[in-house]
């Protein structure tokens, strides 16, 4: 038994002491001293008032003895004044109204006894719901910290997505199953990152506008806060087209019948949706929204983080305008693979290309029309070499191709399939057709050389060869731009 066991029966073995002694003392005095009756009385209600923060278990034990005794001694008073024959009746009369005194004390007592039981019960209601808030926010920090730790440590998108949607269903009791849906920004669509208690691989084909989202419907307008969707089938009638419902039919999402839709927020905008579901009736209340409310508030700053990481990966590799490989990333991996090829003799060809004209298109209409040319290029080179060949921005205009186990003969053949479909290439802008083109040059190794700094300067002279045969041979678009 600890300290505190120990201390709250010390105390409720005192106020059941002083309150035997004051309800007696209280029955007798209220008969001959009516104002000290009265004053023991108010001390009763304060020490048992005083002592509802240590004892509250006990004072309606407490209570109730004092009743008893009351009870009693106001019973044994009637029935001695009615019973005594030496009574007299003047004596009777004068004792009745201290006798309804007493009892309408009792009553009072009574009336007290209830309302603190009222008042327990309420307490002790709150205090479960604290405790399960407690208990929730613990699980949900402790699930924050693995969530961040998992993608310190890992790139994987998926697993990221499951663990939130996992924890988010263990500590919400009623949940049966749900879903993870994250934001596309090209399509603002919707679209299922992960899912529990359905068929994933149906699911990955299913996506939704906003207004198509049960959180949509439902919010009222406030689409910063989750809501309860009570009857989803109904729901699944009234949103869903026949092609999104037929998908989530087969993926056995219509067994759903409550679902808890959460939002979640990354600057002002609707980056994710968390969707917990359960297959039984009034399974959510309002205490699990606040719950999934401070799951996704947390889960939030998580995501932004990983999103902050992931944008700072990307710009340390990427160009943000084209989405070709950095310069500095690019020779990263071409000194991986020089390696390699050299290990397994492989040959390998570096092509050095430059856009044509791209600085009359920014003299003549700006450098947002030059973007859009460098786009467009980007584009149809990256939708025209393998998967395995690494294309990369290394100048302004200037970009290299690097074509993996390839020869000579084979990588002209590659780069004249891919020159053809530049030939009536344009990109509208403010109503002009602006012209894509390019010039290339090819060095392969080993025949070229296997330095990488040999490798670019023969690329790079047959470049130029390449652009003066190919600007005398199309005079006509020099001069075209004249009549822009």
């Amino acid at each position: 038994m600890n300290r505190q066991k120990k201390l709250n029966m010390f105390h409720a073995a005192i106020l059941l002491v002083v309150s035997v002694v004051l309800a007696v003392l209280i029955s007798w005095l209220t008969l001959y001293h009516r104002y000290l009756g009265a004053a023991l009385l108010a001390l009763m209600l304060w020490i048992i008032f005083f002592s509802t923060y240590y004892t509250h278990g006990k004072i309606l034990k407490i209570i109730n003895h004092g009743l008893t005794q009351i009870r009693k001694h106001t019973e044994s008073m009637d029935a001695n004044l009615i019973s005594s024959p030496d009574t007299p009746a003047e004596t009777w009369l004068e004792e009745q109204p201290k006798l309804f005194y007493i009892l309408r004390l009792s009553d009072l007592f009574q009336n007290f006894s209830r309302e603190i039981e009222a008042s327990i019960s309420t307490i002790e209601a709150m205090n479960s719901e604290l405790e399960r808030i407690s208990t929730f926010k613990a699980k949900t920090l402790e699930a924050i910290f693995n969530v961040s730790n998992h993608f310190m440590n890992s790139a994987d998108n998926e697993s990221f997505y499951n663990l939130i949607l996992e924890t988010a269903i263990d500590v919400i009791d009623s949940a049966t199953g749900g879903s993870f849906l994250l934001l596309d920004p090209e399509s603002n669509r919707y679209y299922y990152k992960a899912a529990l208690g359905y068929d994933f691989d149906t699911l990955k084909n299913v996506n939704f506008l906003i207004e198509e989202t049960f959180l949509f419907a439902n919010a009222n307008g406030n689409y910063d806060a989750p809501v309860i969707i009570k009857n989803v089938p109904q729901w699944d009638d009234a949103l869903l087209s026949p092609h999104t419902k037929d998908g989530i039919e087969k993926a056995g999402g219509l067994e759903i019948v409550e679902a808890l839709s959460s939002p979640i927020v990354i600057d002002d905008k609707i980056i994710a949706i968390l969707n917990i579901d359960s297959k039984l009736e009034n399974a959510f209340d309002e205490v699990d929204k606040q719950l999934i409310q401070f799951f996704s508030s947390q889960i939030a700053i998580s995501l932004k983080n990983r999103m902050l990481v992931e944008e700072t990966v990307s710009l340390s590799r990427f160009d943000k305008l084209t989405g070709a490989y950095n310069r500095n990333y690019f020779e990263k991996i071409f000194a991986t693979h020089r390696v390699q090829s050299l290990e397994k003799m492989e040959p390998y060809a570096l092509v050095l290309c430059d856009l044509n004209y791209l600085k009359i298109i920014n003299d003549s209409f700006g450098h947002s029309a030059g973007d859009l040319v460098l786009t467009a290029f980007a584009k149809t080179i990256r939708n025209s070499i393998r998967e395995t060949d690494v294309f990369s921005r290394i100048g302004g205009d200037e970009f290299v191709i690097l074509l993996e186990k390839i020869t000579f003969s084979q990588a002209e053949e590659k780069m004249a399939s891919i020159f053809k479909q530049f030939e009536n290439l344009t990109t509208p802008y403010l109503g002009h057709e602006l012209p894509v083109s390019f010039s290339y040059g090819i060095a392969v190794s080993p025949d070229d050389s296997m330095v990488y700094d040999i490798l670019v300067k023969i690329a790079d002279m047959r470049m130029y060869n390449f652009k003066e045969q190919y600007k005398d041979k199309h005079p006509e678009l020099l001069n075209a731009f004249g009549t822009f």
